[in-house]
């Protein structure tokens, strides 16, 4: 706010609900759960304007058997709209103050026009037009990306949970056993040892280069079972404290197709390549090409991204990122995520998904883990998705 020349910050934050949200900035000012808008004047405590009554009968509870926010009850109001947002800052005197906004600038790959909602935003423009609002957002996250020494003891915890959930469905995959099987183990696993998690990116089959959740938890189909010489392949979402880690498990089943090893070789001398260029003052765009180099040098693609920023999102390499498959010219404009952020220099304590990846024709091999920016390299926070796992069916 100093750098800014501003008065007040507003901090748009995602509602809960999806893992647990996509954008939850207004966390950082809360430590409660997401979903508010926070107000925060400058030299003043936190305001949060909240989506339902239930925080506030949360609060309530949090106040007898503790541990509880840092919000204090009069600084809570119930209703998410523009007009309660209006009737909070003109109560405050800050009807002709300069914001600075955490919420309309693009954050990748969840809000490529930001996450403030268009009906929102229009009536706290219309009813305050002697407010100046500026965004801020990149700005904040540049901020807040080198994380203390305590945050990265919460996101060593998230990252020794996401291994678990790795390890539990290695241990159950085997021919005959359906995907939903193993998708509950991992679930399982993350529970049992205090992780959150709302699902993940699950495939399977003896070539496979969709990505997503498995189509099961969105169309009324049965899951897929496992047969020998398949792969399974995985993005884990692993939370605890609002801080994320992400793990990319490949397993195979047995004896796979010649090009699922040649891309595993692939993908983990792209992991080894970033994890060497991963330090502080290195150029973010260097580490994106050392890692696509291995793919672009053996004819294969990227079916998704290879590294981004995680807690919070904001940098994202994606190489030779792109739908590189003949059927693709049936579809309308198909365009892939660019590389963002390639000129960003590294800071000590920033937080990586590393997600290696590569495709030889359809046969599509996925590693990686978490990585933190240390002061002499890379700080891997886990081991075994970093290279492809393999069941004990041979």
């Amino acid at each position: 706010m100093e750098e800014e020349g501003l008065d007040a910050l507003l901090v748009y934050g995602e509602r809960e609900g999806s893992f647990p949200a996509p954008f939850a900035p207004d966390v950082y000012f809360t430590n409660d759960r997401p979903g508010s808008i926070v107000i925060l004047p400058r030299g003043q405590e936190p305001i949060a304007v909240v989506f339902l009554t239930t925080v506030v009968e949360d609060h309530i509870q949090a106040r007898h058997v503790g541990p509880t926010g840092w919000l204090r009850p009069e600084n809570i109001y119930v209703g998410k709209l523009g007009s309660n947002l209006v009737e909070v800052i003109e109560e405050r005197g800050l009807d002709r103050a300069a914001f600075g906004v955490i919420g309309l600038e693009p954050y990748p790959p969840f809000y490529f026009d930001g996450a403030m909602p268009y009906n929102t935003w229009q009536g706290v423009l219309d009813d305050l037009p002697n407010a100046r609002f500026t965004p801020v957002g990149r700005r904040f996250f540049e901020l807040i990306s080198p994380k203390s020494a305590e945050e990265l003891r919460v996101l060593r915890w998230s990252a020794s949970v996401g291994e678990r959930m790795a390890q539990a469905m290695l241990e159950i995959t085997r021919v005959g056993v359906a995907e939903n099987v193993i998708y509950a183990a991992a679930m399982r696993a993350c529970a049992e040892h205090l992780g959150f998690t709302s699902g993940m990116a699950l495939g399977s089959g003896p070539e496979w280069v969709g990505w997503g959740s498995p189509a099961w938890t969105y169309r009324p189909q049965r899951p897929r079972v496992i047969q020998h010489g398949d792969t399974v392949l995985a993005e884990l979402f692993c939370s605890f404290g609002m801080l994320e880690t992400q793990h990319q498990p490949t397993i195979a089943v047995g004896t796979v197709h010649p090009d699922i090893e040649k891309a595993a070789d692939i993908a983990q001398e792209s992991y080894l390549a970033g994890i060497e260029r991963l330090r502080p003052g290195t150029v973010f765009g260097e580490v994106v090409d050392a890692m696509a180099e291995p793919a672009r040098r053996a004819g294969g693609w990227h079916v998704h991204p290879l590294i981004h920023t995680i807690s919070p999102y904001g940098l994202i390499g994606t190489g030779h990122q792109g739908a590189e498959l003949p059927e693709v010219v049936e579809y309308g404009k198909v365009l892939p995520i660019p590389t963002i952020g390639r000129d960003t220099v590294l800071q000590v304590g920033t937080v990586f998904a590393f997600e290696p990846n590569c495709a030889i024709g359809r046969h599509l091999v996925n590693v990686g883990g978490t990585v933190v920016v240390g002061p002499d390299g890379a700080i891997e926070l886990n081991a075994n998705t970093t290279r492809m796992m393999r069941t004990r069916e041979r």
